[in-house]
């Protein structure tokens, strides 16, 4: 087993990864940052459209706050919501002097481009920080997969995972912050990166933490579902002349209540419009048609970056689907993005409170920015008040019992088990058919009963190679996702904001203006609810 130490360990290296190691490694102390794909282009930060909701000249802190509450419902932490408008000015200003390319416009910020760049705006965004990060102190390894937290006296100490050429590794570290995103890719339909599996939720479910609100998962309306295509969600704005058809190629526009525009739906009614989406698609295909799109309008994006595809965009139709896009819920953290558990930190999307029970558009990149910069200097300031203490756990924990867990993990077993790539898919298929945009009873207690099923064949599979470690790892870690947003989905019996249940259509206040939460208790998920903090501007929680 490699073993090695360090200060400060972030897990994960999206925007939220990158801004936190940029902070911590100001201090002079010893960084690492990890993650199992390439350094921040195998993140959510990347398909991004890099559009920041903030206050500027035209929207005021108050617009902020009072949008971003209506989109999440009343079910949104005041003091997270309240944090995150007050510092969104000083987190653009940070990413400016990181060299990002950020202009105004409307309700915030966009990355700025030249009329021909057909780059999304999450390359945008990531290279100048990258490039900041190269010419740091910061070690990074892009090629490690995180297990296990491990928790020694009450303290998060360090973590295991194994290297891509199968070697176990040991992490040491007095502070981990945790920067692994979202869940949406353990969907068949999402538009998220293939390796957004829930790595976070799920370390921090089995170090003993409680997650929120789990059940209340986002659906993009509109998501490539061409087979051959990437699931690329298209952002508005909407070029005057789409449409949206059905496969005798009707306008679906006055069936969907759009009224012609498809921009104002998609931003003020999304949810709304996720649904019909969802429920025509049951019934027939949706295709868009940017057919009588003129000319000139491709030379723009985001419709240039559509062209240089080889699918014939501007030709025919083709076909879209509403797609999971982002979840709501997660790990609690205070607003300086500390646990419950000391030594460990978290923000980005793998956090739970700022969005409620949806979240306003432009609002995830800065709580990505806003926490990621205060979940460094949070770790910083933990290392700091350590200072005089004769030693720490990081350093003397025994090593023994975590060789036994690796032992554990690549055991062989005898017998034949199932392609951990065909359970992979199939774990998809029931997470989107049984939990997807639209739920109901019947659905999530079947979901539920396949899936005990599909515990017991992942159980049984035995590591031949590196490959199948991992992907069983992502296998167990998703079983668990899925059980657990079923479960909850099953107990909630009212739609809400991005959490739609057809047999329970209208919001219910009386019965749930709740936050749920999750802990996990040996296999089991065991659910609880609690009482929401009243959302007014100067309420602390």
């Amino acid at each position: 087993m490699e073993e090695i130490r360090t200060d400060i360990l972030i897990i994960g290296s999206g925007l939220v990864g990158l801004l936190a190691a940029l902070e911590a490694e100001r201090s002079g102390l010893n960084v690492l940052l990890v993650s199992k794909f390439a350094l921040g282009w195998g993140t959510n930060t990347s398909l991004s459209n890099g559009a920041f909701t903030s206050t500027n000249s035209r929207f005021s802190k108050e617009d902020h706050w009072k949008a971003t509450l209506k989109a999440g419902k009343n079910l949104n932490r005041p003091l997270m919501v309240k944090t995150l408008v007050e510092r969104a000015e000083e987190a653009i200003s940070r990413l400016r002097n990181y060299g990002v390319p950020i202009q105004e416009r409307g309700m915030g910020y966009i990355m700025g481009r030249s009329q021909e760049s057909s780059e999304l705006g999450g390359i945008l965004l990531l290279r100048p920080l990258k490039e900041r990060l190269k010419g740091s102190s910061v070690k990074v390894n892009p090629n490690l997969f995180i297990f296990d937290l491990i928790v020694e006296e009450g303290e998060v100490v360090g973590a295991l995972g194994f290297l891509r050429d199968a070697r176990s590794c040991l992490i040491r570290s007095k502070a981990i912050i945790l920067a692994t995103g979202g869940a949406g890719a353990i969907y068949q339909r999402n538009d998220n990166q293939r390796t957004i599996l829930g790595d976070g939720y799920t370390l921090a479910l089995r170090a003993g933490l409680p997650l929120y609100d789990m059940e209340f998962v986002q659906s993009y309306p509109l998501v490539l579902a061409e087979p051959r295509l990437s699931s690329f969600p298209l952002f508005p704005p909407f070029p005057k002349g789409m449409l949206l058809v059905d496969n005798k190629g009707e306008n679906l526009f006055e069936e969907l209540g759009l009224e012609g525009d498809l921009n104002q739906s998609i931003i003020y009614e999304r949810d709304q419009l996720t649904s019909k989406l969802f429920e025509l698609s049951q019934k027939r295909e949706i295709y868009c048609d940017l057919t009588r799109i003129p000319e000139e309008e491709w030379n723009h994006y985001p419709l240039n970056f559509l062209k240089k595809s080889k699918f014939p965009f501007k030709e025919r139709p083709f076909l879209v689907s509403p797609a999971v896009h982002f979840f709501m819920g997660g790990i609690e953290v205070d607003e300086k993005g500390r646990t419950a558990l000391p030594g460990l930190f978290a923000a980005g999307e793998v956090v739970w409170g700022v969005h409620g029970a949806n979240r306003l558009g432009g609002n995830a990149l800065t709580e990505c920015a806003v926490f990621g910069i205060l979940s460094g200097q949070s770790a910083l300031e933990s290392i700091r008040s350590m200072e005089g203490r004769t030693s720490h756990p990081s350093t003397t924990f025994s090593r023994k019992r975590w060789e036994e867990k690796v032992r554990t993990y690549t055991k062989r077993k005898k017998g034949p088990f199932d392609s951990p790539r065909d359970l992979l898919r199939e774990l998809k298929i029931l997470a989107w058919k049984y939990g997807g945009a639209v739920r109901e009873e019947e659905g999530l207690k079947t979901g539920l009963d396949l899936l005990s099923q599909f515990e017991k064949r992942i159980e049984r599979i035995s590591p031949e190679t590196v490959h199948d470690l991992f992907r069983k790892r992502e296998l167990e870690n998703i079983a668990l996702l899925i059980k657990t947003i079923l479960q909850g989905s099953l107990l909630r019996q009212e739609s809400r904001g991005s959490f739609l249940r057809k047999d329970f259509p209208e919001p219910d206040d009386r019965n749930w203006l709740k936050h749920t939460s999750y802990r996990l208790e040996g296999e089991d998920i065991r659910i609880s609810h609690h009482p929401i903090i009243s959302p007014t501007p100067s309420s602390q929680d």
